[in-house]
């Protein structure tokens, strides 16, 4: 698989389009309710993922680090990302409550589910492997934002 930037091929084409769909709202230095949901919503659900197998690897950091760059987050939204990253990877959220709360925003389907729902299986494929508590967190987390399990 060729890689760009330690990257999947294809991811800047990916992050581009996440930008574009909800992004471009986070770069100032006030976040809207809603905006901030967003961050708070992606990021714990990265951090969920990441401390499924209990061990948040160096790939798995470094993509998530990437994603807050790509996405040109405020220092007040990069706050609230690695807050609600750590907040997931301690188990300190709700999945459900969480995916309630992103589908209250964004529709099952709708372009951000899908940037979501593809940034957490690129997240998953970071370090080059899937454990089984992942695949487990990953059919959950697709089946309720609407798709099919890959």
């Amino acid at each position: 698989m060729a890689h760009t930037d330690n990257q999947p091929h294809g991811f800047g084409a990916m992050l581009r389009d996440l930008r574009t769909a909800i992004g471009e709202m986070l770069g100032g230095g006030k976040l809207e309710p809603e905006q901030a949901a967003t961050v708070e919503v992606v990021f714990g659900l990265l951090g969920y993922l990441a401390g499924a197998d209990s061990i948040v690897t160096t790939h798995e950091a470094e993509f998530t680090n990437h994603l807050m760059d790509e996405l040109n987050l405020s220092t007040r939204a990069r706050d609230l990302a690695h807050e609600a990253f750590a907040r997931g990877r301690k188990r300190e959220i709700e999945l459900n409550v969480e995916i309630n709360r992103f589908l209250s925003i964004h529709p099952k389907g709708s372009t951000e589910a899908r940037h979501l729902h593809d940034s957490l299986y690129r997240l998953a494929a970071a370090d080059g492997r899937m454990m089984p508590r992942e695949k487990i967190v990953l059919e959950q987390i697709t089946g309720a934002l609407g798709f099919a399990s890959k």
